[in-house]
């Protein structure tokens, strides 16, 4: 009898967990973003977009490729939700050497000024609507005036 009660348990919780897993994987972002990002005119050859959302939710990433272009994507689901962003911007040059012991190697120099690399400090901010967007990004070598580097830790 209790055999029998286990197993109408779990024939009737199965396709409720299935619903419960199914809805959290499905495509729930409901914006898009692309553009071009380029420091002083000149297009970014490699490096990193992030989104932070102002409001609770999920950060989102986006490559920069060789053209300068960029695409983002939550995880590993294209697009965003719609929503107000803080932006920053990582790039670097390619190392020039090879890792030590097969690990991988240092970073390279970085390309995008420091300011760029904080969302507090980036001074990037964009507003993401429904559908489909191009949000091109400019950015400078030029600090902002309100610019203080950060202090150097004693060692």
């Amino acid at each position: 009898m209790r055999d029998n009660a286990i197993q109408r348990f779990r024939s009737r919780m199965l396709p409720l967990l299935a619903c419960v897993v199914l809805a959290g994987c499905g495509g729930t972002y409901d914006s898009y973003v692309s553009g071009t990002v380029t420091l002083d005119g000149a297009t970014l050859p490699r490096g990193t977009v992030a989104f932070s959302p102002q409001s609770p939710g999920a950060a989102a990433y986006g490559r920069i490729d060789s053209d300068g272009q960029y695409t983002i994507q939550t995880g590993r689901e294209e697009g965003l939700a719609s929503g107000h962003y803080l932006a920053t911007v990582v790039a670097n040059e390619l190392p020039d050497q090879e890792g030590r012991d097969g690990g991988p190697p240092p970073a390279g120099k970085p390309i995008t000024p420091p300011w760029y690399r904080s969302a507090k400090t980036s001074g990037l901010e964009f507003t993401v609507e429904p559908g489909s967007n191009t949000i091109d990004i400019s950015l400078t070598s030029e600090p902002p005036a309100d610019w203080k580097p950060p202090k150097q830790r004693r060692r």
